[in-house]
């Protein structure tokens, strides 16, 4: 008897272990639509001794091991790669956007504004006495600021939009770190109690790649199951065990009241420099970086067409005599570009002439402004002092538009304050004002716009009565205004091209990462439908050895009787 019930407990240990692979089979034939699931496969393992000369022999078989069917090295880089392709998506999206903005494709741009700009000085150089040629010149003037306006409010517009993303996109992080805080937990605990929990595991790692879609992240899986999260710049924590550190926004006085991104825990420490990949990093490059750069170029057209059109306007007399004022009120910024209310009230006090002869030789000389050059060079800055020296930079392409009629002079007083230098000689910039000044630095206004155009590093020993001296020359092998915004524009539009690009590049490389996986733990029907056929057949066996059994048993006892 002893035997018999070594070969029914052998068809036994066969029947249920091929069970359960068929269990495990038919997971994976129901799962092969479920985004992520990683394939399972029933390891067999053979059991019991085997010893012919006694009667210990019992041998077997069982299901050892249900594996997960996945490649740790190929999960990192799926990971990784969500994070670029998370930048690149939310690069691209708002770059076409601006570009949608920005376009001058369908003409009624700035170009198209600014060419009947100049045309209607010309209209009014050959009859500078006409009240139809001032209206027009005032209408168009001010639909040339309209359209300043419109861009920089709608660029204005996109950055805060971008803003109130960002502050929805950390509340979406924050809600993810703490469900992954929640997996973790769970697979620690059955893991940890012998179980499997391969299904978790599955859905960690769709959760984990959600979470590198929004922010670049490394992760280290420990010992007992559990994902440590950090920020990749950093090395912050964001999940560590069942814990998760919530991030937040607070706005920054010092950047137009945008947010930046922080601890909950810690509000004195911004992490926007540290994020660099991830949703959350293409919008605070396209917020901080791409769309300050281009806000920036377009205040420097718009000052530059102020400045010019401001200080050769007055140069000229009016129709009632008087030396020109101001055409544009001042401002650097092109949201506030506005043609002066004195000129729209009042055509006549439009200079357009050079002289009280109603010549037109201003208009004309303002007209000649759209083939100026719009930058300047700094000469060598020349100094008295015996052990110190001054290097200079400008700041606002825009507001230094000119040659300077001679040396630009400056002395400094008993102490570093500004209202201690002097001007000597203003190079005939007649606003020119020292702007800010310390030991090692002095910045000048050279239009009295409340700007620092040019900013001078000061080095050595600085005493009372000493001075320094630059020039300014207008480059000849710079751009004209009109050609200074076209640039900008076909630089705009490259960017949005290759954020494109980019965008494909990383989706490319995320799909085939993608297509690794699902040949590696992806379900194949046809792999799984042979595995079926193969567990049933051993099923069938291992009946057909119970049933030899009972034949046996049957025989047996019909012999005793």
């Amino acid at each position: 008897m002893a035997d018999i019930n070594r070969v029914l407990y052998t068809a036994k240990q066969a029947i249920l272990s091929n069970l359960t692979a068929i269990n495990v089979t038919g997971a994976n034939i129901a799962n092969v639509n479920t985004p992520g699931y990683s394939r399972l496969r029933p390891m067999f393992e053979a059991v019991g001794t085997k010893d012919a000369t006694s009667s210990l022999e019992q041998i077997g078989v069982k299901i050892s091991d249900v594996q997960r069917i996945y490649d740790k090295f190929l999960d990192s880089q799926i990971v990784l790669q969500d994070s670029a392709v998370g930048s690149a998506t939310s690069r691209k999206s708002l770059l076409t956007q601006i570009e949608g903005v920005l376009n001058e494709s369908a003409g009624g741009g700035i170009n198209d504004a600014l060419s009947i700009f100049w045309s209607a000085w010309d209209s009014l150089s050959t009859n500078p006495s006409g009240k139809a040629e001032r209206d027009v010149l005032v209408s168009t003037a001010q639909n040339l600021t309209s359209i300043f306006n419109q861009r920089a409010e709608q660029l204005s517009n996109i950055q805060y939009s971008i803003d109130q993303t960002i502050s929805d996109t950390v509340a979406k992080l924050n809600s993810d770190l703490a469900e992954m805080a929640v997996i973790n937990a769970e697979i620690v605990k059955t893991e940890s109690a012998g179980g499997q929990a391969t299904s978790l595991r599955d859905n960690r790692l769709a959760l984990l790649r959600e979470i590198s879609t929004i922010i670049d992240i490394n992760y280290i899986e420990r010992s007992d199951a559990s994902l440590y999260i950090y920020m990749a710049s950093n090395g912050k924590a964001l999940v560590e065990e069942d814990n998760s550190w919530d991030l937040t926004v607070q706005t920054n006085s010092a950047n137009s009241n945008l947010y930046d991104i922080v601890f909950s825990d810690d509000l004195n420490n911004p992490l926007n420099d540290y994020i660099q990949g991830g949703e959350l990093g293409g919008l605070l490059d396209v917020r901080d970086v791409v769309l300050k750069s281009y806000i920036n170029e377009l205040n420097q057209t718009a000052s530059s067409i102020i400045n010019k059109v401001n200080f050769q306007h007055m140069a000229g007399y009016d129709q009632n005599g008087n030396i020109g004022g101001l055409f544009f009120t001042q401002t650097d910024e092109a949201k506030y570009m506005q043609v002066s209310a004195a000129i729209v009230d009042n055509t006549r006090k439009i200079a357009a002439s050079a002289t009280v002869n109603a010549d037109g030789d201003n208009a004309n000389a303002i007209a000649s402004i759209r083939d100026d050059k719009m930058y300047a060079s700094l000469g060598q800055v020349l100094t008295t002092v015996g052990t110190g020296s001054a290097a200079g930079q400008i700041n606002n392409i825009g507001q230094t538009y000119k040659n300077t009629t001679s040396a630009i002079t400056l002395m400094r007083g008993a102490t570093a304050a500004p209202a201690d230098w002097t001007v000597v000689n203003n190079g005939g910039y007649s606003s020119l004002t020292v702007f800010s000044a310390d030991e090692r630095s002095l910045a000048i206004d050279l239009d009295g716009n409340n700007t620092a155009d040019i900013t001078l590093v000061l080095s050595g020993s600085w005493a009372n009565g000493d001075t320094l001296a630059f020039s300014l020359t207008k480059q000849d092998s710079t751009t004209s205004i009109d050609g200074y915004y076209n640039a900008f524009m076909a630089r705009m539009g490259q960017d949005a091209a290759n954020s494109a690009l980019v965008l494909d590049r990383e989706q490319t490389i995320a799909n085939q990462h993608d297509n690794q996986r699902e040949q590696l733990s992806g379900v194949s029907l046809d792999e799984e439908m042979l595995d079926l056929i193969k567990y049933q057949m051993a099923y069938n066996a291992a009946g057909r050895i119970t049933k030899t059994v009972s034949d046996m048993m049957d025989i047996l006892i019909n012999m005793g009787q």
